[in-house]
């Protein structure tokens, strides 16, 4: 009896090293020649769109700034360009010579041809352009002015995400103040409660020449943007509050792009809209290069979705998110490097379905096109009102979304320890309890901080998903710490009750 055992046991051995010996056979070396492959979705963009397409959109934009131009009103930047003999000025409206603009898009593509793209890569959430003016109160749900005090609250909230990976000032202006000191006060609070703060958006030279003021004790750089109005007018706030920065060459950079709106201000066809785009960005581009060339500029082209029903753009739709697609391969063609739409823009009004299919839609298409920021997370309605609770939700959003982007790892290493393991514990019934469980779950498989992954059978009533984003809102307020420094604090102040004095 007990030599059956040993013969059984020998035997028992000999099966597994023969079934670990044939597994292994059967992924070496040839099939383990693949391994080291990461599995991730991808989107490739430039593949998708006909470089034939592309160059028939550029003839076609060229011809248009041949014959129709760009109209400009400004005097200064018009006597600028009096005498350039690539361009032709008659009544207001600038015809571009061709080769111009030619000798401009090769000196770009030159430009950004050693740019590498980066791979992800680091979390970045991004508020994009803080113009609220609203904010939903975290308690009621309610939504609210934004006044200073709830900025301020707002602003704290943000920089105590900085670990989650928000970047970001302060969301809004505040309504409680007098309109002309609004974002020179947005820009105070920012720099103030945030650490990273950059200057505030402004509508008017005015309150620029402080924002810009801040920006230096801050030791940050300061640019214009500036949007060409459509169709085809150079003109208008951006242009009129950059031109006096531009002519003291007193900003390190400027950027040019246009929002041409299918059906309202361009063509309702796709592609009317992007060659209007082009005309527009590119035109405008080469208007302000030849004008200021000593100062770093840049253009971006887009075209958007309008609801002529409601007479505005439309962000989170399926057309917008097929043209911020297309609008990377365009802007591929002319020398920018790739990168993913990572867009939470939403219609919504507050934190309801619409808001969450909106923004998972979009930034799902962004990250499978590649890397970049998650931008405008905890706006709603475009960039009209800020919600806290919101914010959480997107940065939980992103979080998901980004281990969507890392992939699955096929490796060498990763299948000697699954065979191992499988001879460890197949006769077990687990891997719970596993080393290579214990020590790789986290590494591998995402956990989420406010989603329920339970099953209904298993489910403990707990708060929702509202009440634990709040819970987080309460934990992330009391922790935050972060004081700007005394010095730069008080120069801040001072250039703020400046422009009290100055602009009321």
């Amino acid at each position: 009896m007990e030599q059956r055992r040993i013969i059984h046991g020998v035997s028992r051995d000999i099966r597994l090293f023969f079934y670990a010996f044939t597994i292994r056979l059967i992924f070496s070396p040839l099939a383990l020649s693949y391994m080291g492959f990461v599995f991730k979705p991808k989107l490739n963009i430039e593949s998708l769109v006909p470089r034939g397409l592309l160059d028939f959109m550029h003839e076609k934009a060229l011809t248009i700034l041949e014959e129709v131009g760009i109209k400009v009103a400004n005097k200064t930047l018009l006597r600028r360009i009096e005498g350039h003999e690539r361009f032709k000025i008659e009544e207001g409206w600038i015809r571009i010579r061709s080769d111009l603009i030619e000798d401009l898009i090769a000196e770009n593509r030159q430009k950004q041809k050693y740019r590498q793209c980066k791979e992800d890569e680091e979390l970045f959430i991004s508020l994009g352009y803080p113009g609220c003016s609203w904010i939903i109160d975290v308690e009621t749900g309610h939504v609210e002015p934004l006044t200073t005090s709830r900025l301020i609250d707002a602003t704290k909230f943000i920089d105590s995400l900085h670990d989650y990976g928000v970047r970001g000032g302060a969301p809004g202006a505040p309504v409680d103040v007098h309109p002309r000191l609004r974002r020179i006060l947005q820009c105070l609070i920012g720099y103030t409660f945030s650490r990273s703060a950059g200057p505030a958006p402004f509508e008017s030279y005015e309150e620029a020449f402080y924002i810009k003021r801040m920006a230096e004790v801050m030791e940050q750089p300061f640019g214009v943007d500036i949007y060409v109005v459509s169709p085809l007018r150079l003109e208008g706030i951006s242009l009129d509050r950059a031109v006096p920065f531009l002519e003291k060459k007193d900003c390190a950079w400027f950027s040019v792009s246009s929002m041409p709106l299918a059906g309202f201000t361009a063509p309702v066809y796709p592609i009317g809209a992007f060659i209007q785009g082009i005309c527009e960005s590119v035109g405008g581009y080469a208007i302000l290069h030849e004008a200021y060339p000593d100062i770093s500029a840049s253009f971006s082209i887009g075209a958007y979705h309008c609801d002529i029903r409601h007479g505005n753009i439309v962000f989170g739709s399926p057309e917008q998110t097929l043209m911020d697609l297309f609008g990377v391969a365009l802007n591929m063609f002319y020398g920018k490097t790739l990168y993913g739409v990572r867009s939470f823009r939403t219609m919504a009004k507050n934190i309801d379905l619409e808001a969450q299919i909106e923004k998972v839609s979009s930034a799902t298409v962004g990250v499978l096109t590649g890397p970049g920021a998650f931008i405008h997370a905890g706006l709603l309605s475009v960039d009209e009102i800020f919600s806290p609770i919101q914010l959480v939700i997107d940065c939980e959003l992103a979080r998901y979304l980004m281990r969507l982007t890392k992939g699955l790892e096929f490796t060498e290493e990763e299948i000697n320890l699954s065979i191992d393991a499988i001879l460890r514990c197949a006769k077990k019934g687990h891997y719970l309890m596993d080393k290579t469980t214990l020590l790789d779950y986290r590494r591998i498989y995402w956990i989420p901080e406010i989603l329920d992954y339970s099953l209904f059978h298993t489910h403990r009533p707990s708060p929702d998903i509202i009440e634990r984003a709040k819970k987080i809102y309460k934990e992330k307020m009391k922790e935050h710490e972060y004081v700007l420094e005394e010095t730069k604090r008080k120069k801040l102040e001072e250039i703020h009750k400046e422009a009290e004095k100055n602009l009321l």
